[in-house]
């Protein structure tokens, strides 16, 4: 059942995940240095606080590294803006670093949801990795379907495979849940994304969605492609390079002409 009761389009809040100061001994993880982790966040900050606050009124910029978060608080202080910000730190990553990303960052959400003061029952979270920057985030709140549990990109190219990137897989950058949908399908669903259990977190997402009932409130595909800015975590790509603008034009396209394709 879907959740949302009102037919009116309300304003969204931004979760933003992060971890400033990664375990020394994270795995596949080229872009670990502390310092420019932390540019990287001030800089997708600032971006946000200036989407307009009709289409996002609330941010929650969670840490699990229990990193100092006094240049992100400053910003919030100095960029002009009418949203509500609350910054949460705390100690997240007190487990084995084999665990993988997909747990650390789910249990992140967790705390954050639990945590924070800001969030009412109705309202429609929209999760992004922290450091990077949507740049159409925008547009793509504003032509969200009215009614869903959850909203995202889910790939599945049969006949193409993983020549233009990841198949049967969800794009966790970022998604959109309501509550019900948090609760349903996110809500203590770390413990099941240990790497050795489950490869990434990311099939595990595409599996469980895909699966699920017609009724369920799940919207597998964004209807714009989003626009990311910043660098990949894993391989310190940059996400506005001329290969990925490439493959993102070709996406744009696809998703307007033969949007039944899901590449």
């Amino acid at each position: 059942m879907i959740s949302r009761k009102d037919n009116a389009k309300r304003p969204a809040v931004l979760l933003m995940t992060a971890t400033i100061t990664p375990p020394c001994d994270a795995p596949e993880l080229a872009r670990n240095d502390a310092g420019l982790r932390l540019a990287d966040y001030c800089e997708a900050l600032r971006f946000y606080l200036t989407v307009p606050d009709h289409i996002v009124n609330k941010i929650i910029f969670v840490d699990n590294s229990d990193s100092d978060l006094s240049a992100l608080e400053a910003i919030v202080s100095d960029v002009p803006h009418h949203k509500k910000v609350e910054l949460i730190k705390f100690q997240g990553n007190d487990h084995p670093p084999e665990f993988g990303k997909g747990y650390g960052e789910f249990k992140l959400i967790d705390y954050g949801i639990t945590h924070s003061t800001l969030l009412d029952p109705d309202d429609l979270i929209w999760k992004v990795t922290g450091r990077l920057r949507v740049l159409n985030l925008s547009q793509m709140i504003t032509t969200a379907p009215l009614h869903y549990n959850i909203y995202c990109d889910l790939r599945h190219v049969p006949m193409i495979g993983d020549r233009f990137g990841a198949n049967e897989w969800m794009d966790l950058r970022i998604f959109s849940c309501s509550k019900t949908g948090y609760e349903l399908y996110i809500r203590d669903c770390f413990e099941l994304l240990k790497t050795e259990l489950i490869g990434s977190p990311e099939l595990y997402f595409f599996k469980i969605l895909k699966a699920a009932d017609k009724s369920a409130g799940i919207v597998p595909r964004f209807r714009v492609q989003p626009n990311i800015a910043g660098f990949g975590g894993r391989l310190n790509v940059d996400y506005q390079n001329k290969s990925y603008l490439r493959k993102n034009m070709l996406r744009r396209l696809v998703r307007r002409v033969a949007p039944w394709i899901w590449l």
